[in-house]
């Protein structure tokens, strides 16, 4: 999140989850903070009602969900059993020094006066922190962990907060009602590797449970099992075998009991209803002619996507009748794609967005994630500090002094700038244009005017991150063609073009650093949106970013199209490289060391073709444009050497840092 002035967690807590909590009246988690917890050093991120986290192998994400599953599992309250281990504690540059405690803050907030449902606010009233002014409620939980060096234990400790981030006081239910928070909060979890053998066997987490749900009536139990028993003797009769077998075992009665009277049967069918129940197996069926096969036959897609929506049948039949009516589980589900084919990734984001409670989720698929709502997307990234975590910021905001000449300036734009009473502080949900920027900065002329100037700075920088949702729209609807892979790379290079595209990749390998292997997104943004919303949008996720554009009106326009998204000149000065003036880029290529293999491309189609720059610009035109770039870049591929490619050219690769 940008720095938005506020002096404290408690400031924000109070304005961020109401903005960031969407839809439900139950206890979701709004808000997580991490700090010394295996890779990840200090992390806070807000989360929505369907979280999805993605990012490099290694990059934090399956700690962010262990640290939710270990602050929200129940493992604490069994003897020896905390979920902790030493391997979650970071180790210090000095293997011999104490290891910093670990703690895991979770924050649940209502968004809007009484949502919470009144049973829930009275039955948890020792925990909840109240918001007068804003007649709003809230919990804060925090786990923290040390490790004992002498012992080489683990000791957690759950407490909840007070509005001034401190454990409540005193003993009783106010000081650790643990138990009847956790009615409200059932945690569960799923991995990627899921098999379904485990997940519908008898003694599953999901299945089991599910199975035990079943209730008949007693009278119909009777029945069934009377027609069980009479299935047995039916099936005994069917082979004068099974008779003679009963018959030649009904010896071990004269032993077992000692003389006394005693039978024995044979059952190829329990008479107990619970005992047919409890093997029970899912069976599945390909196409209208295959046969029915088991779960645990059929491939690991298959058994993977059953294993998810077994979790929704155990929410809305078994778990239901354990929970509280204002419960909601929360859902940590790892990779919910794995094994499905790119149709299926891309159709899952419905399915799993339609399971019950909130899902917190990872994800590799870009398939997947083309589906995904922008806003829910998180971004976890690994640095020298620790694993981070980024998201789009729906609203920023400054701790400024209220006064009369404030709200006035608020009053001029109030569908972007808001006084929030609980926090004290201007909100602000979209880019401030230059005009309101300054009536702010004429709400302090005082001898303190240089401290506030320095917030309201803050925050109108902050708030050219802000993406209006109509261009998000867009974005999303660019994304879906594209895959959503763009989100798995580390550095964007925004080009015009599928030419320029094809160009590029080819003269990335030539100068040793491939694009895939370097982590870079070419983006067409002809083809697929704007380059100003591209940019925007890197901006606001923190990507690394270039451009590369014509040097004609064209590419004149697309510059403007940052300016108009609040790139400073500065800005696209040092990430922009333009053509000379009045060039594309087969007029460029003409220009420097490239020109042979362009030349070489032109004479693959048509050998008649002169070597003069007019001839060779008029045969490709506009038609043949984009499979004269692929040719070229076939010869690029094969025989350009990096001190034939132009400055020019090398110049986004140098922004992006990959070249020097």
């Amino acid at each position: 999140m940008p720095s938005n002035g506020l002096s404290t967690i408690t400031q924000r807590e109070i304005s961020t989850l109401h903005a960031y909590r969407v839809g439900a009246a139950a206890l979701h988690i709004g808000r997580i903070s991490i700090k010394n917890f295996r890779c990840i050093g200090s992390l806070e991120v807000d989360l929505s009602p369907t979280s999805v986290l993605i990012g490099e192998n290694n990059a934090g994400k399956s700690a962010i969900l262990d640290a939710i599953k270990l602050a929200l599992g129940r493992r604490w309250g069994r003897s020896g059993q905390t979920g902790f281990s030493e391997y979650d504690f970071p180790f210090s540059h000095d293997p011999a020094g104490p290891r910093p405690e670990i703690q895991i803050r979770l924050w649940f907030s209502e968004r809007s006066a009484q949502e919470w449902p009144q049973p829930l606010v009275d039955d948890l009233s020792d925990i909840i922190r109240s918001d007068p002014a804003a007649n709003t409620h809230s919990i804060c939980m925090q786990v923290t962990c040390r490790y004992q060096d002498v012992t080489k234990s683990v000791d957690p400790v759950w407490q909840f907060l007070n509005e001034q981030n401190e454990p409540y006081a005193g003993a009783g239910a106010r000081s650790q009602n643990l138990s009847r928070f956790f009615d409200y909060v059932p945690c569960f979890s799923m991995a990627a590797m899921r098999d379904a053998n485990v997940e519908f066997s008898g003694r599953s987490r999901f299945w089991g449970p599910l199975l035990r749900s079943v209730e008949i009536a007693p009278e119909k139990t009777a029945q069934l099992e009377k027609a069980f028993s009479e299935l047995n003797s039916e099936l005994l009769a069917a082979d004068p075998k099974l008779t003679a077998i009963k018959s030649t075992l009904k010896a071990i009665s004269a032993v077992v009991a000692n003389g006394a009277a005693g039978d024995v049967d044979v059952r190829a069918v329990s008479a107990n209803l619970w005992e047919i129940l409890s093997k029970a197996e899912l069976v599945v069926q390909g196409k209208a002619n295959d046969p029915w096969l088991p779960i645990g036959r059929h491939g690991h897609g298959v058994q993977s996507l059953a294993s998810i929506f077994l979790f929704r049948a155990f929410v809305e039949n078994a778990l239901s009748t354990s929970l509280q009516e204002e419960s909601e589980p929360i859902l940590t589900l790892e990779e919910p794609e794995a094994h499905l084919h790119p149709q299926a990734c891309r159709s899952l984001w419905e399915a799993v967005s339609a399971l019950p409670g909130q899902k917190i989720i990872t994800t590799h698929s870009p398939y997947f994630v083309q589906n995904v709502p922008f806003k829910d997307i998180i971004l976890v990234r690994r640095s020298e500090e620790g694993a981070g975590a980024v998201t789009i910021p729906r609203f920023c905001a400054a701790a400024v002094p209220e006064n009369a000449d404030l709200h006035a300036a608020l009053a001029k734009a109030p569908a972007i700038l808001r006084w929030d009473k609980p926090s004290r502080s201007v909100q602000c949900m979209g880019a401030i244009p230059e005009e309101r920027y300054r009536d702010l900065l004429r709400c302090y002329l005082g001898a303190d005017r240089n401290q506030h100037h320095a917030s309201l700075r803050q925050l109108q920088a902050a708030s050219f991150e802000i993406i209006e949702d109509a261009e998000l729209s867009k974005l999303e609807g660019w994304a879906k063609r594209i895959r959503g892979e763009i989100f798995f790379a580390s550095k964007w290079l925004l080009c015009e073009g599928q030419s320029e595209f094809s160009i590029l990749a080819a003269i990335a390998d030539r100068l040793g650093t491939p694009a895939d292997a370097h982590g870079i997104a070419l983006i067409d943004y002809q083809n697929n949106g704007s380059p100003g919303a591209f940019a925007a949008l890197a901006r606001s996720f923190k990507y690394p970013w270039a451009m590369i554009c014509d040097g004609d009106g064209g590419g004149n326009d697309h510059i403007s199209q940052l300016r108009n998204h609040h790139f400073s000149d500065e800005d696209i000065a040092q990430r922009v490289t333009q053509l000379p003036t009045g060039l594309a880029l087969e007029a460029a290529l003409l220009g420097g060391g490239l020109r042979q293999f362009l030349l070489a491309a032109v004479h693959d189609i048509d050998k008649s073709v002169k070597d003069e720059d007019a001839d060779i610009l008029d045969f490709i035109g506009t038609d043949r444009k984009e499979v004269v770039a692929a040719r070229t870049s076939g010869h690029i591929r094969r025989g350009a050497k990096p001190e034939d490619i132009p400055d020019l050219f090398k110049k986004p690769f140098q922004s992006l840092g990959v070249i020097k």
